[in-house]
């Protein structure tokens, strides 16, 4: 069962169009032990020892208990439960923020994916609506909400019900703002399903992006960063043309957006001084951009090294994907501010973002 697992998340890791950096997780279960990826760790080259092994009737502790309402003593409490249930020997692994999610799904395997192409539909509009047209009440479909315990909790209610209704345990979660869930008892299964959802959102598209180079320039307004590269496609230089076009890249579509490239880009109109506008921004969000877009001239990613300014360039390219994708779905629906505020102050994706500096 191990090896399946490390052999399928080393499968989808290594495919740039289903997981990006360190995004995604994976996880195994058998008789009351379940096998979850690691935070920190990339699935294109997990190994068996960087799975974490979890004590199910221990972490499935976790729906039985009542929890403070205040977020950070909550979160703090369920923590501590998500580490309390690592079996002996586990104790200097830190378990996926989704282990809880993974925990829900009573068939063997379960794949967490975050691809451009389902988060198209997943950041529209008409996001519901169309995922019931397209594949019928064959899904969970999960609003956005707050991670952790509410999610987790929410997703549990929503598996109660659909089993009720249905008989089965229902085999594909679709999160608002966020991915998808699939899991099967082989990893077969997984692949079917998994391409039949990708084939289906292909076929519905009336836009696709558009990531042909253009020619690459520098920018030296940004001369005072220590790494800047250029994100030169013909969709980056259509959305930074104007102040309309670059607003709909100017609020967070998942998570992942928030860990690697910051809550919100830096937008500079044509004339402004690049500086004083980026010594502004640190003002307000104690954080340097990690995006820029400069009006007339382009969108480049920042960092204090190469990998940082690298990393944070191949996310916004994803959402940018997500941005052209959500066209074909109803429009773009972003992430609300009280939702993008909690995951910035949240301390698991602060960890996360932590180990992917």
């Amino acid at each position: 069962m191990l090896n399946k697992l490390v052999s399928f998340s080393n499968y989808y890791g290594k495919n740039p169009e289903l997981v990006l950096a360190g995004g995604g997780n994976t996880s195994a279960k058998s008789d009351g032990i379940m096998y979850v990826k690691g935070s920190g760790t990339s699935l294109a080259t997990i190994t068996a020892e960087q799975f974490v092994k979890i004590d199910l009737s221990k972490l499935n502790e976790i729906f039985e208990k009542t929890y403070p309402d205040s977020d950070d003593e909550r979160e703090a409490l369920v923590l501590a439960d998500l580490m309390a249930s690592r079996a002996e020997g586990e104790e200097s692994k830190r378990p996926s923020v989704e282990t809880t999610l993974h925990a829900l799904f009573e068939q063997t395997f379960v794949l967490h994916l975050h691809p451009a192409l389902v988060n198209g539909l997943t950041c529209s509009k008409g996001g519901e609506t169309l995922a019931t047209e397209l594949f019928g009440d064959s899904f969970i479909w999960v609003d956005a909400c707050r991670p952790g315990y509410i999610l987790a909790k929410l997703c549990c209610e929503k598996m109660q019900e659909y089993k009720e209704r249905k008989g089965v345990c229902a085999d594909i979660i679709i999160l608002q703002n966020h991915g998808i869930f699939i899991a099967d008892d082989t990893v077969e299964g997984l692949d079917e399903k998994l391409s039949k959802v990708m084939k289906t959102l292909e076929n519905h598209l009336v836009k696709k992006p558009d990531t042909s180079a253009v020619e690459s320039v520098a920018a030296p307004e940004l001369d005072f960063a220590e790494a800047v590269v250029h994100i030169a496609n013909a969709d980056c230089e259509r959305f930074s043309s104007c102040a309309e076009s670059a607003s709909v890249l100017l609020k967070p579509f998942t998570p992942d957006h928030i860990v690697y490239c910051k809550a919100f880009p830096l937008f500079v109109k044509k004339g402004e001084d690049v500086k004083a506008k980026y010594d502004r921004y640190i003002e307000s969000y104690v954080v340097s951009p990690r995006i820029v877009i400069i009006e007339g001239k382009g969108i480049f990613a920042i960092g204090t090294d190469a990998k940082q300014a690298a990393t944070a360039k191949l996310l916004f390219e994803d959402a940018v994907k997500i941005a052209v994708y959500t066209e074909s779905f109803g429009g773009a629906l972003h992430m609300s501010d009280e939702l993008t505020d909690f995951i910035v102050n949240w301390e698991v994706e602060s960890y996360r973002s932590s180990q992917n500096k």
